[in-house]
């Protein structure tokens, strides 16, 4: 029942930020559309933005991918990319609030962990220090979430010059030639 109740405020709250900016979203709105008290909403939440935490990051275990695979790594990394599109009004409206460094956090920690995965596999024989390694893996999440972030700023419409096809074209096999940069 419990996890019922977490999933009816979640989609309560996604039916909300539909019509609503996220910072004007409160429990009372929540709980009248899921037919429950204060006191239900309060037992799994703290506030509307721990429930927001809580739906993004059931989304993103959800879809996003928690490794890269290397055969078909630009699929997965395109992954990113449609769940934020077909989330749209959901991402925008988190990402035009307060939250805005949580979810780009968040995703960042995802991207990361994608790219320190396929790191691993195009590293493999290579003598590399661990905070270079690291380095690399960061340079690349952070890039990625760059473009994420100015893809955002600009209501998720890249400009002409920008596609999704040169920025994995511009990808492709960067990870592994950086790394052989920090070759011992």
């Amino acid at each position: 029942m419990a996890r019922g109740t977490k999933e009816s405020l979640a989609l309560a709250l996604k039916q909300m930020m539909s019509i609503k900016p996220i910072d004007k979203i409160t429990v009372k709105d929540l709980v009248e559309i899921c037919g429950v008290n204060r006191q239900t909403f309060y037992y799994h939440f703290d506030d509307v933005y721990d429930l927001l935490e809580w739906v993004f990051e059931e989304d993103a275990n959800r879809v996003l991918p928690h490794t890269v695979v290397f055969e078909h790594w630009r699929e997965d990394v395109l992954v990113f990319m449609r769940y934020l599109q077909e989330n749209a009004v959901f991402t925008l409206n988190i990402y035009n609030s307060n939250n805005r460094f949580y979810m780009l956090r968040y995703l960042e920690e995802k991207m990361a962990a994608c790219i320190r995965s396929f790191a691993v596999i195009v590293s493999e024989g290579m003598n590399i220090d661990r905070q270079d390694f690291e380095f690399v893996v960061q340079f690349y999440a952070k890039c990625a979430i760059g473009f994420i972030a100015q893809w955002m700023d600009l209501g998720m419409q890249f400009p002409k010059e920008i596609t999704t096809e040169r920025i994995l074209y511009t990808m492709d096999n960067s990870v592994e030639s950086m790394l052989r940069r920090f070759t011992l």
